[in-house]
């Protein structure tokens, strides 16, 4: 028998492992609803993920290491779940990217001190060179 010249990549060996681990429920989640611990600029902020995809993506994101774009709607308040700051990006529509324009980059405290501008004329906040540092639940 010949052996396969074919050896998986590591992110193509992440990607298996993520599917097979995607399979069934996760106990630490319920609701289905998974929240990360994000670092940009050396501030952190708390987002949750509400679907099994975005949830995967994001631990793709933290298993890998890799600094990217953290993307979602802002909403008033802070959700339950992102203290101390008085704004969350919504669970439902909240991802990952690798690029986003401009107009939404920015750090946690700039989002928080202008908050009716973020809010009421960018609408969504994308800081570029996010990293996902830890999963919460």
């Amino acid at each position: 028998m010949t052996r396969s010249p074919y050896r998986p990549s590591t992110a193509a060996r992440l990607l298996l492992a993520l599917a097979l681990g995607s399979c069934g429920s996760d106990p630490a989640t319920p609701d289905g609803v998974a929240a990360f611990r994000i670092e940009v600029s050396g501030e952190t902020f708390v987002v949750e993920v509400a679907d099994a995809g975005r949830v995967a993506a994001f631990e793709a994101r933290l298993g890998a290491g890799v600094a990217g774009v953290v993307i979602g709607p802002l909403v008033d308040g802070d959700g339950g779940f992102n203290q101390p700051w008085s704004w969350h990006l919504d669970p439902a529509q909240t991802a990952t990217a690798d690029a986003a324009i401009e107009v939404c980059d920015g750090r946690p405290s700039m989002v928080e001190a202008d908050l009716g501008y973020w809010i009421d004329t960018v609408g969504s906040f994308c800081p570029w060179g996010a990293r996902v540092v830890a999963r919460i639940r």
